[in-house]
């Protein structure tokens, strides 16, 4: 009942707000209607800000700081990348977790930090695509685009809020944002200094998990055949990327852990049961993502932005030498290569975390896409009612990232009280367990949790003791699970 009234309360003060902001920009001046666009996209954001106060620690998060206190660093890496992944990059930052030090609100801060280098790296990589837009534009831009990426994130609970994945998927997504960016600005110039760090950043980039990797590989193979095929003067540089990505992938995928990890799990490796269902994955995200209205109203202002583009760029005005079904194969294979080696290592897809790394580049894809088709097309398409209704659509867009997706999630759990709740419940269960430490009792039967809110529940400890999500309490809180034994009531 109480979310019933909530949506018609967003539903009703939604029209008014839609009617309200039209007025606004159909009455202020060109200048102040980009100032005031940006005013409410930084608003648009600060959900996404003020949950980070409110994200807390699962089991993984627990046992890895505990592996951390108790091992030696160099050793615990070397371990990991032996007995149980490749990911020499993301392990680093894994078991550098602020709950190494103690520190549960440093892991409050993190979330905070990648939304803000997420803004600072699609920023960085909209000054070298688009250059010759003023500063607010390109700010504007930035900040669009991740509304964008946070909006339909497929889980922003995993992506964002919860450390261990948030630092192996949205970490790697980063670092791509700044490899594209460094990418665009040095490979056809001769400074040394400029491959240099675009190598390491690469280094880095194939370091974090298996599908950035692999789509990281997969396009720059396809950057190197349009280079050679088209006789760019980058195209050696260019294959010295590729080469590197290979090398730097090979470190990651061929490593030992990964062998003993897939080793864990039966029906897998399986040709067509792993190609229907990726295929069926596909259709299902693509058409989720297409017709999202953040990205229906996002592709129509971005038209307006292509065809400025093409008067500045040979590459755009050739459609990145693609034909435009080949633009649209690559795009449908961004999705592909993150759910098939799922599928085919475990059997499974169990998480969508995986997903949000194939929701950043089919982003990009997508809106290289718009550009392909629309030259295809570019006799029978006019932008002229784009150009008049743009307004519109600018509110449209606003109102789409905040009352769709998480967008919608984020502002439920923060006025409903369920995301202050769900924090106030996980840290009076962090208070009962560190007392527990001081007299060491048989049993800590604690509460289960009454909050699950959506942006930022992961999962709950089991009623069963010995269960390895609830030993992870243990194994953190240094309470011996054969002594003490923690689990949730029976509801």
């Amino acid at each position: 009942m109480f979310c019933v009234k909530l949506i018609k309360k967003i539903a009703f003060n939604g029209f008014f707000l839609f009617f309200e902001l039209y007025l606004c920009f159909y009455f202020m001046s060109v200048k102040n209607k980009a100032n005031l666009f940006f005013g409410l996209l930084v608003l648009a954001i600060f959900p996404y800000c003020y949950l980070s106060f409110f994200a807390q620690p699962i089991a993984e998060d627990f046992g890895f700081a505990h592996y951390y206190q108790k091992s030696e660093f160099l050793a615990l890496l070397k371990n990991s990348y032996l007995k149980m992944n490749g990911r020499y990059i993301a392990n680093v930052l894994m078991y550098l977790n602020p709950l190494s030090f103690n520190c549960f609100l440093g892991y409050q801060f993190i979330p905070l930090l990648l939304i803000f280098f997420t803004v600072v790296g699609n920023l960085f990589l909209v000054n070298q695509t688009f250059p010759f837009l003023s500063l607010i534009k390109r700010i504007i831009i930035a900040f669009a685009v991740t509304l964008l990426f946070l909006c339909n994130l497929p889980i922003i609970s995993e992506g964002i809020y919860w450390y261990t994945a948030a630092v192996i998927y949205q970490g790697g997504i980063i670092c791509a944002l700044f490899y594209m960016a460094t990418f665009i600005k040095t490979i056809g110039k001769n400074q040394l200094l400029g491959k240099v760090i675009l190598t390491m950043l690469l280094f880095l980039l194939c370091g974090f998990n298996e599908v950035l990797t692999l789509l990281v590989v997969f396009f720059l193979l396809a950057i190197t055949v349009l280079a050679f095929l088209n006789k760019k003067y980058e195209r050696k540089a260019i294959l010295w990327q590729c080469i590197f990505a290979i090398l730097f992938a090979s470190i990651l995928i061929f490593s030992p852990g990964n062998s003993v990890r897939e080793g864990m799990y039966e029906n897998n490796n399986k040709w067509m049961y792993s190609l229907v269902y990726s295929t069926l994955q596909v259709v299902r995200f693509s058409f989720s993502w297409i017709f999202s209205l953040g990205l229906v109203t996002t592709s129509f202002l971005y038209l307006l932005v292509h065809e400025e583009w093409k008067k500045h760029s040979e590459v755009v005005r050739n459609s990145f030498y693609l034909n435009r079904w080949t633009a649209l194969a690559l795009l449908l294979c961004t999705i592909f290569i993150c759910v098939f080696p799922a599928y085919w290592a475990t059997g499974i897809l169990g998480q969508h975390r995986t997903l949000n790394v194939a929701y950043f580049f089919f982003l990009i894809m997508w809106f290289l896409n718009l550009s392909v088709w629309m030259n295809s097309f570019k006799n029978k398409i006019k932008l002229k009612r784009v150009h008049q209704q743009k307004h519109k659509i600018a509110v449209m867009f606003l109102l789409g990232i905040l009352l769709t997706g998480n967008g919608y999630d984020a502002m439920v759990d923060i006025f409903s009280g369920d995301a202050h709740r769900f924090n106030k419940e996980l840290n009076e269960r962090h208070a009962i367990l560190q007392e527990a430490t001081k007299n060491h009792p048989s049993a800590v039967v604690l509460k289960p949790l009454t909050a699950r809110p959506k942006t930022l529940f992961v999962t709950e400890i089991s009623t069963e003791a010995k269960f390895w999500t609830n030993q992870g309490y243990n194994t953190y809180f240094n309470l011996n699970p054969d002594s003490t034994a923690i689990y949730i009531a029976e509801e």
